[in-house]
């Protein structure tokens, strides 16, 4: 497992093909600019591939139900992203921040706590997400994922507003905001 770096990153896309469709999600996981993070969405024809590969090429990706058109279809990522591990590296990161503020709290009288948000898996918010028999059949999880992903990044952003709020947490990451800290497997 490797880390993506701390750079722009183009919206990662969550993938998955079902009954003779590609259904393809992008979410915006770079630093906040206050725009929305799920940023598209499409339903495709699989052989539609100019525009697959198109909307895929060069992104980190998210493959679900076993899907093989990164491979089948030859297309180069930034690298497939292992969510339980990213999960776990945005958790580890609040956690170490938190215990970074209470080092320096202790040597001083009155500071604000930290409100860190939930970290809530996006398998879970994906569980949550209603969707009817048709839907399923030609977006499968593509969308429901794109949501719980949406959540994480959301949860990146408040964590983030909280390390640049306070100058001790600042370094060694510098003074803007990091993207989600996406872990590839």
């Amino acid at each position: 497992m490797t880390t993506a770096p701390h750079t722009y990153l183009l919206p990662l896309a969550v993938i998955d093909e079902r009954s003779g469709k590609v259904c393809i999600w992008h979410i915006d996981v770079g630093p906040d600019i206050g725009l929305p993070r799920l940023s598209g969405g499409w339903v495709l024809e699989r052989d539609d591939t100019d525009t697959i590969v198109n909307l895929v090429r060069g992104r980190h990706v998210v493959l679900c139900n076993g899907t093989d058109i990164i491979t089948r279809e030859n297309i180069t990522t930034a690298g497939t992203v292992d969510i339980d591990a990213t999960v776990d590296a945005v958790t580890a990161e609040r956690d170490t921040l938190q215990a970074r503020f209470n080092s320096h709290a202790a040597t001083r009288k009155t500071l604000v706590s930290p409100t860190w948000p939930e970290i809530t898996h996006p398998k879970v918010i994906a569980a949550t997400v209603p969707r009817t028999e048709t839907i399923i059949e030609q977006a499968g999880d593509a969308f429901p994922l794109a949501r719980g992903l949406n959540v994480l990044a959301q949860a990146w952003t408040q964590i983030e507003k909280q390390r640049l709020a306070r100058p001790f947490l600042i370094e060694p990451d510098g003074p803007h905001p990091r993207p989600l800290p996406l872990v590839l497997r």
